[in-house]
């Protein structure tokens, strides 16, 4: 039988200690046997050191170790982490309240195996459950929400970030051409794809392969002005690659700018200023307008809300 290749799987924990244990057993059912399992908790303020600690004590035979931060360092900082230990030839990810499939790895190693050299990532359907696991979307991608683009896709992602982070398998030569995440950010996959899909083709399996929780606690319930200026700082990076992109990009950065005022977000100005100097239109110049004058989002939702009372009440009716 042929050696197979290592496979590097990170998991990236914070304060879900009521689901972690779910998601250790789902690597540890993975129908694949070089696994290389890193555990980085970035200072939960849960129980789950305790829970991991526990959970590793019982499978000491496994090939698996906790890292645990004593502050918290943002989860770029963690993907770091697990490209700096990892030995895998490849790698994955996946977070501490998601689950893989028992197929996930012996099919996607067997693709990429099969790949030619500069097909760096592939990506699979995924479904979605809530709290509770209930699946609540079977497939992101036959489900019509986003197009699996595959081959040499940055124009695709830089539309839309479809590429979900626990559905893929990664070079793990990819990170020493294209780079380490960018810390500054508060998310790590949408900069990582554009720069990765610089240099490498990507590869779509429609089989789902990892199962996606979203509940209250989750990243994408929160955070959300810190989200959108680090989408307009990454693309920033992604400026004057070609002129396609560049109309992509005014584009994200014509609804980022304003969400972060939308938001009260305290670099506003900076932002619609950008906007402006990108989209010289009215909206562009009436936002910019009132965010420098102070005058926030919410103020004048409350005086549009008034006028349009105030026009209601005195139009007699017919």
């Amino acid at each position: 039988m042929p050696k197979l290749p290592l496979v590097t799987v990170g998991v990236a924990s914070f304060n879900n200690a009521q689901y972690i244990v779910e998601t250790l057993d789902s690597i540890y059912a993975l129908d694949y046997a070089a696994i290389e399992l890193i555990i980085v908790d970035d200072a939960s303020s849960d129980d789950s050191v305790a829970v991991i600690e526990d959970w590793l004590s019982r499978r000491y035979d496994y090939n698996g170790r906790l890292i645990a931060h004593a502050t918290n360092q943002g989860v770029c900082r963690v993907c770091n982490r697990f490209v700096e230990e990892s030995r895998g030839k490849y790698v994955c990810f996946i977070g501490s309240d998601d689950i893989y499939l028992p197929h996930k790895l012996a099919v996607q190693v067997a693709i990429m195996e099969a790949a030619a050299p500069e097909v760096g990532v592939v990506f699979s359907d995924i479904s979605r459950m809530n709290s509770d696991g209930q699946v609540t979307l079977p497939h992101l991608y036959s489900g019509g929400e986003a197009v699996p683009y595959e081959g040499w896709v940055w124009l695709d992602l830089l539309r839309l970030n479809y590429v979900q982070a626990m559905g893929t398998l990664m070079r793990r030569s990819c990170f020493d051409m294209v780079g380490a995440y960018d810390e500054s950010l508060s998310f790590e996959d949408w900069d990582m794809w554009l720069r990765i899909a610089q240099q490498f083709q990507f590869i779509y399996h429609s089989e789902v392969t990892a199962i996606y929780r979203v509940h209250g606690g989750s990243a994408t319930f929160q955070r959300r002005a810190q989200m959108a200026e680090s989408c307009l700082r990454l693309l920033q990076k992604q400026i004057g690659l070609s002129a396609d992109g560049d109309v992509i990009i005014t584009q994200h950065i014509a609804h980022y700018a304003e969400v972060l005022y939308l938001l009260d977000h305290p670099d506003s100005v900076k932002w619609l200023t950008r906007r402006w100097q990108v989209r010289y239109d009215t909206r562009s110049l009436a936002l910019l307008v009132l965010a420098r004058m102070g005058i926030p989002a919410r103020r004048m939702s409350q005086v549009s809300g008034a006028i349009k009372r105030l026009i209601g009440r005195s139009t007699p009716s017919v």
